[in-house]
C-alpha cells in the first residue's frame, strides 16, 4: 500500500516530519499540527484536507481549531470559513469532495 503524504511540519530540524493517516488519526495530533500551521511551520496537503474532513467533519475540525487557536477560536462561523478556504487553497473542495487535479483531469473522487 502506498502511503500518501497528508501534512508536513518543520520539526525536528533540519528535515521536519512527514505526516500520514496513522499520524493524524488522533485529534490531539491534529491539534498540534494546527498549532504549527498557525505559525507557518506546517502545511496540510490537499489529500490531508480530504482525510481531515472525512475523519473529523466540520464539527470536529472546529473543536480541534478551538483547542489549537489557529483561526478565531471564539467565532465558529469565521473559523469554519477560514478552514474551508484553507482547504480550497491547498486543492481540496470539501463540498464536492474533489481534489484540484481531479477537476483539471476530469477524474472522479474516490473517497
Amino acid at each position: 500500500m502506498t502511503r500518501i503524504l497528508l501534512a508536513w511540519q518543520a520539526h525536528p530540524q533540519p528535515h521536519g516530519t512527514s505526516l500520514y493517516a496513522h499520524d493524524l488519526s488522533e485529534a490531539d495530533a491534529v491539534v498540534e499540527l494546527f498549532k504549527q500551521a498557525s505559525r507557518f511551520r506546517a502545511q496540510v496537503t490537499a489529500e490531508g484536507w480530504r482525510f481531515l474532513w472525512g475523519s473529523y467533519g466540520l464539527g470536529g475540525l472546529l473543536d480541534i481549531n478551538r483547542r489549537a487557536a489557529w483561526f478565531d477560536p471564539e467565532d465558529d462561523h469565521d473559523a469554519a470559513e477560514q478552514i474551508f478556504n484553507r482547504s480550497l487553497i491547498e486543492g481540496y473542495d470539501p463540498v464536492s469532495g474533489h481534489l484540484r487535479h481531479e477537476l483539471e483531469h476530469g477524474e472522479t473522487a474516490s473517497v
